[in-house]
């Protein structure tokens, strides 16, 4: 079985993994139509079969929803309403069940926000955590509106403590000096490009995890933003750069994150499904989004008595 036919025979009401599209563009910094991308993405997914070698386990255990795209902002004036749309959905999800995992896909990094906010609505007791492997802070300054440089910042102006975010990735050249200053001084703990080349990414990425279980996260949203991939792996990511993580790094982590039993939603971004070449970054993500699944199945199988 494919990982599309997976997806496409998908219907339980109470699903391990519920997919939710988020056809979003206009909050983009760069001119993007990343709103083409959930689609593309559904589609790429018939390159990767169900069955993880590496793991050992058959993804096609996991029961799946595909609860389709929201609407998104092609027709709007702006993101806004979008927004406002993928957090109510989020919220609905998040709340039908403890144990799914919810995986959006994007769109651009502008939709982290609401789809956190409304994470947050579902479990609002909870004391959340925020995991992004990124190229770039996302932490500019709110001068026009949420835009996809600015969710990290918006989120913890709006609240979220920031030794409860963790940031995986992050460029040498991806940030202006008082965007990574600003980051540092709320306690962002910052883990670059360097580190992960020196200690290996899933050392890296348990790292920030266990930093955010020690800031007292309870549940983690995990911010899977493609262009930390190196340019030359993932084309069709606008603000990608040379010397970006390989795409190993990214699907590693991947698996990590999706086996942690306290990750409750996850979002891959950033991907203009238009301007790929050769479907190459297209199919990173959908190799990404496998990798996820997989980890979940892995985990599913944990906690499974024997």
């Amino acid at each position: 079985m494919t990982m599309r036919e997976w997806l496409a025979g998908s219907g339980d009401t109470a699903a391990d993994v519920v997919v939710l599209g988020a056809p979003i563009s206009k909050a983009s910094i760069s001119p993007s139509q990343a709103w083409t991308t959930p689609a593309a993405l559904r589609e790429a997914l018939a390159r990767f079969p169900t069955w993880d070698a590496a793991g050992r386990a058959d993804i096609a255990e996991l029961s799946v929803r595909d609860d389709g795209d929201v609407d998104g902002d092609r027709d709007d004036p702006d993101a806004s309403a979008a927004h406002g749309r993928i957090e109510a959905a989020v919220a609905g999800l998040i709340g039908k069940g403890s144990s799914t995992v919810v995986l959006v896909i994007g769109g651009d990094n502008s939709l982290t926000r609401p789809a956190f906010l409304g994470a947050k609505r579902a479990r609002p007791q909870a004391a959340w955590g925020l995991l992004t492997l990124d190229a770039h802070h996302d932490c500019r300054p709110v001068t026009s509106g949420s835009a996809n440089g600015t969710p990290i910042r918006e989120l913890i102006e709006g609240g979220l403590p920031g030794n409860r975010v963790a940031q995986v990735g992050i460029h040498p050249f991806g940030n202006a000096a008082d965007h990574a200053s600003w980051a540092l001084a709320q306690g962002i703990h910052v883990h670059d490009v360097d580190e992960v080349r020196r200690d290996g990414v899933e050392a890296v990425v348990g790292r920030a995890l266990g930093e955010l279980r020690a800031a007292g996260a309870e549940a983690l949203y995990v911010d899977l933003d493609i262009d930390v991939v190196d340019r030359a792996f993932a084309p069709a990511c606008p603000a990608s750069l040379p010397g970006g993580l390989f795409p190993g790094d990214l699907l590693a982590a991947a698996r990590l994150v999706g086996r942690q039993p306290d990750v409750a939603i996850v979002d891959l971004c950033e991907v203009d499904a238009e301007a790929d070449l050769a479907g190459i970054t297209v199919r990173l993500m959908a190799a990404t989004f496998t990798a996820l699944c997989a980890g979940i199945a892995l985990r599913m199988r944990a906690a499974t008595p024997s």
